[in-house]
């Protein structure tokens, strides 16, 4: 679904590289023209100042900039430039004073400020920078101390930003003086640079060597210097390069930051940003990008960040502890994203920007939550001041929204795997369902720099749903939910104190991953223990089965020792302001005051009313299990998750759906299907005629099926064989941990085989219980073994990293008859009597009197084409005792008996034996292969006779009886199953 043709990288280049500098006036030199085009970046390029949403922007950078001249301290004696930012022993402190002056700078330097060319903001700006660089950023400080980031990336960044600014302002001497502390501490962006200004060996990846690159680009064009701006330049290789370990974007889409984090949705954005601004100041210079891996910008664009956003917001799973700062919610990260693309897209070949301005218009048209426009301000961390969208980016946005020859684009549909950072997603029409997972090669979350406080289980099995509730994970979620019990978890409510800065919080075991079927359906693996998040003993496998707009979630071997309550979140849904709303279970209303809580026995089905039309959740509950229920009102502050977070109280009303397992389960389960954007009727509606059914539960094996889509999902838990079977018959076996997805249309087969722990050296063998004629298409590493009886077929998953395997195939038409005829006959005074309207064949062979023998009768008229296999199904309706008895199968002699007039004295002889079994248990199958004498009645007269006798007298209580055709259940009745070519 995600998978995008790349341009070709030469014609992509050539574009980039006509985007350049036609329109720019002439200047001394290339530096000049370079510094002159990112100024008129920063003043807003092309945007019209008469917009209101653009005059509204550069307002509020008046606004900012004004506020902090407002603050500045501007006396002879002063220790610091605002009396908030006065701590020198946090780095944080010299980045924040430099960015107060950014602000202030862009607001002198653009033509439409009011403050343009202030000549008392201009000298207090230019002395500003002299006192930062006389007492706290210079090339002769002896050591940094604190953050590294703010001497190498934060500071020289804002302060890049001024010098351009005001570089009218500044004398020769004033520029290489700020220059040479940039140079200090940031003198290789390849590298990280130590406390004393020697490089490091840590080598810079992923957003922060961009960010680096671009602050040496910045400072070569301001110094003049071409060398630094090459080796700006060159640092960006290795990042456009795909990564197979540690930060950076992956082959399947994922994106990497801090060695084990999730992070498109935090440093994502950076580093896409960063790619877009260093292309639009570089390309067409002396210094154009010419590396050709500068296409992957465009698959990045649509396959790693477009699966993460949804009407416009960019999902929490990806945001790592940047979900604790108050001001950047899912939406404002999605807007700046948005800008970002719209800047990629300026440079992209037709064929390309096209449909990434339709995706861009179509999420910016859908994303409400920022009221009357789009482009709205926003607040800052700091009272009174607003951020938004660029002046720059704002006229580019505008100019996609005003296109009428661009189509927005709807949101995609599907499943989306991303192995290697342990994330699922699911979208279908109107919602998309996602789920955070952690394994021994990802961490559960981040903690650092104060940030993200509250996080264990936000990586443990947490699911978002979104859907036209586009502010449910905004407007102070994050520090009002309970964090112990978040949606999708299997929680023991463990998790208290802070955690540790920066550790890597990874799970001890390694099943976790996916197996997607045609970028459509997918099958989920999630073997957890807490122990390195939380440590507590919980563990539990968990599995999803995403069909279509089902999903399916089971949960087996759930364990804890501990002593705490067990329980599985189904739900945990932010309410609306009220709290209010409704609540149907099995069709009864449920209170709707906070406080409300109980235990629900025997549920069906559930069903919750959205906050706005379009988000209504239904619930199925296959066992009928006892469903507990909370409705209520939370509170909490952003300080609570975030030391740099407001101490204000804020709440929220929110209603949870939870499966109890104990104290101390050793063996706890689950079932439930997720049922979105359905009414409370269509949910009842379901939960009458389910289409799902659950296979298997157990710490071997996690099976459903879907009979509407003809879907089967599997995950296997061990290195060991094992098949799932359905309806009592073998279907899917894997003799290692394997996840699997399987769709059957007819006579088409699809399968999907993925290795959840991404170490499997060996490769998985797979059978499926069907015979196939020929195979359509199998992947590379699938050495298919045989079609027929069964399909058997190997994976080959070393060095795959959880990457699905498909294979094809059309399978051998099966015809499953019925017999035309079926009775037993009973000799001694039974021996005239017609026994042909029973439930039951019975089967004795005992004294004169007592003997019993079944007879079948089979029409093959309907069968053509070449006999693959053909197999009898019988099932026990009585048995007589445990003892093993052996039933013979054999054929009659002839045909010419009726079901209503057979009896002892004219029941044909018996002739070739065909199979032998012992009796089942009660109620079970047994299957006989009687291939040979289907194909031999197929050349004959296609009418088959078969006789069923215990081959012994085995007593007074050795009989069976087998179900007949008139048997009141109809899963015991016999069937002849023959596959053809």
């Amino acid at each position: 679904m995600y998978l995008i043709k790349r341009w070709p990288r030469a014609l992509f280049l050539s574009v980039l590289l006509q985007t350049a500098w036609s329109a720019l006036p002439a200047h001394a030199d290339e530096f000049d023209t370079l510094r002159t085009r990112w100024q008129t970046r920063a003043n807003g390029g092309s945007a019209n100042p008469a917009d209101t949403d653009v005059a509204n922007q550069i307002a509020v950078g008046t606004s900012n900039a004004q506020a902090n001249w407002n603050t500045l301290l501007t006396g002879a004696a002063r220790s610091a430039l605002w009396a908030d930012l006065g701590d020198w022993s946090k780095s944080a402190t010299i980045t924040g004073s430099y960015t107060r002056l950014a602000t202030m700078a862009a607001a002198w330097a653009s033509p439409n400020s009011a403050l343009y060319h202030n000549t008392a903001l201009g000298n207090d700006i230019v002395a500003g920078l002299d006192w930062l660089n006389q007492h706290y950023y210079q090339a002769a400080l002896a050591a940094s101390y604190d953050n590294w980031w703010d001497w190498q990336i934060g500071t020289p960044q804002a302060l890049n930003n001024a010098i351009a600014a005001v570089y009218p302002l500044l004398t020769a001497a004033q520029i290489d003086a700020y220059l040479a502390a940039i140079d200090r501490f940031m003198p290789d962006p390849t590298l990280r640079t130590n406390p004393n200004g020697t490089l490091s060996t840590t080598v810079e990846t992923g957003a922060n060597r961009l960010d680096k690159a671009l602050v040496a680009v910045l400072r070569g064009v301001l110094g003049k210097s071409s060398a630094r701006i090459a080796q700006g330049r060159d640092a960006i290789s290795q990042a456009l390069l795909y990564v197979t370990s540690g930060d950076g974007f992956y082959a399947d889409s994922s994106f990497v930051q801090h060695t084990n984090i999730p992070y498109i949705g935090g440093y994502g954005p950076v580093l896409l940003s960063d790619i877009a601004r260093l292309f639009y100041l570089l390309n067409g210079s002396s210094w154009s990008v010419t590396d050709p891996n500068a296409a992957n910008a465009y698959a990045w664009a649509m396959q790693s960040f477009r699966p993460f956003i949804y009407n416009g917001a960019m999902m929490d799973m990806g945001r790592g502890r940047s979900i604790s700062r108050q001001f950047s919610d899912d939406h404002s990260t999605g807007r700046s994203v948005i800008g970002a693309m719209a800047e990629l897209a300026q440079g992209l070949p037709a064929s390309q920007a096209a449909p990434l301005k339709a995706v861009l218009k179509g999420w910016m048209q859908r994303d409400t939550s920022f009221g009357n426009s789009y482009f709205a301000p926003t607040p800052t961390a700091t009272p009174g001041v607003y951020a938004g969208v660029s002046v720059y980016d704002l006229g580019l946005l505008k100019d996609i929204l005003n296109d009428s020859a661009i189509t927005p684009a709807a949101e995609t549909t599907g499943a989306a795997v991303f192995p290697s950072t342990d994330r699922v997603i699911q979208r279908e029409s109107g919602y998309a369902y996602a789920l955070s997972l952690f394994s021994n090669r990802m961490s559960a979350f981040e903690f650092g720099n104060g940030e993200n406080a509250k996080p264990w289980w936000t990586g443990m099995g947490m699911s978002y749903l979104y859907n036209a509730d586009l502010t449910q994970y905004g407007d102070d979620y994050w520090p009002t939910v309970d964090a112990r019990r978040l949606a999708g978890t299997t929680t023991d409510h463990s998790g208290s104190g802070t955690p540790a800065a920066w550790k890597n919080s990874g799970n001890p075991r390694n099943t976790v991953g996916a197996a997607a079927l045609n970028g459509r359906y997918a099958a989920v693996a999630f073997d957890f223990a807490s122990a390195n998040v939380t440590g507590s003993t919980l563990s539990g496998k968990k599995a999803w089965f995403l069909f279509g707009d089902r999903s399916v979630a089971l949960g087996a071997g759930i364990a804890s020792s501990g002593g705490a309550s067990v329980e599985t979140i189904v739900e945990n849904r932010k309410l609306n302001s009220a709290g209010d709303n409704a609540l149907t279970v099995n069709g009864a209303a449920k209170p709707t005051s906070a406080g409300w809580s109980e235990s629900m026995n025997a549920v069906s089905w559930a069903h919750l009313a959205g906050s706005v039309a379009g988000s209504d959740i239904g619930y199925y509950f296959p066992d009928a299990p006892a469903v507990s229920g909370l409705r209520e009102s939370r509170s909490g502050a952003w300080s609570d998750i975030n030391t740099g977070g407001s101490t204000a109280s804020v709440s929220n009303n929110y209603l949870s759906l939870a499966l109890q397992h104990g104290a101390n389960p050793t063996a706890g389960v689950y079932s439930y299907v997720l049922l979105p954007n359905r009414s409370a009727a269509q949910t009842a509606a379901y939960a009458a005629a389910p289409t799902v059914s659950v296979l298997e539960r157990s710490t071997s094996a996690s099976a459903a099926a879907d009979s509407a889509l003809g879907l089967t999902g599997a995950v296997f838990w061990n290195d060991a064989s094992k098949t799932v079977s359905q309806a009592g018959q073998p279907l899917l076996t894997s003799d290692r941990k394997a996840v699997m997805v399987m769709q059957q249309n007819g006579t088409d087969l699809q399968i999907s085989v993925a290795d959840p722990t991404q170490a499997n050296t060996a490769g998985i063998n797979v059978e499926i219980n069907r015979s196939a004629g020929a195979l359509v298409m199998a992947d590379p590493g699938v050495t298919i073994v045989q079609l027929s009886p069964t399909i058997k077929f190997k994976v080959a998953t070393s060095g795959s990293a959880g990457k699905s395997y498909a294979a094809r195939f059309t399978l051998n038409t099966i015809k499953t008859l019925a017999p035309v005829a079926d009775a037993y006959v009973r000799d001694g005074t039974y021996a005239a009597t017609n026994y042909g309207a029973t439930t039951s064949m019975v089967l004795k062979k005992d004294s004169a009197g007592y003997y019993r023998k079944g007879f079948l009768k089979f029409d093959l008229s309907a069968v053509s084409g070449t006999v693959d296999s053909a197999r009898l199904v019988l099932s026990t309706s009585a048995i007589g005792q445990t003892t093993a008895m052996t039933t013979n199968l054999m054929l009659a002699n002839t045909d010419s008996w009726t079901e209503t007039a057979l009896n002892w004295n004219n029941a044909p002889g018996s002739g070739t034996l065909l199979a032998s079994w012992s009796a089942p248990a009660l109620n079970t199958a047994v299957q006989a292969d009687i291939t040979g004498a289907v194909s031999a009645t197929l050349a004959g007269d296609k009418v088959m006779s078969l006789v069923l006798d215990l081959d012994s007298n085995y007593g007074s209580n050795g009989w069976v009886e087998y179900a007949t055709r008139e048997n009141g259940n109809s899963a015991l009745r016999p069937q002849l199953i023959i596959t053809t070519h």
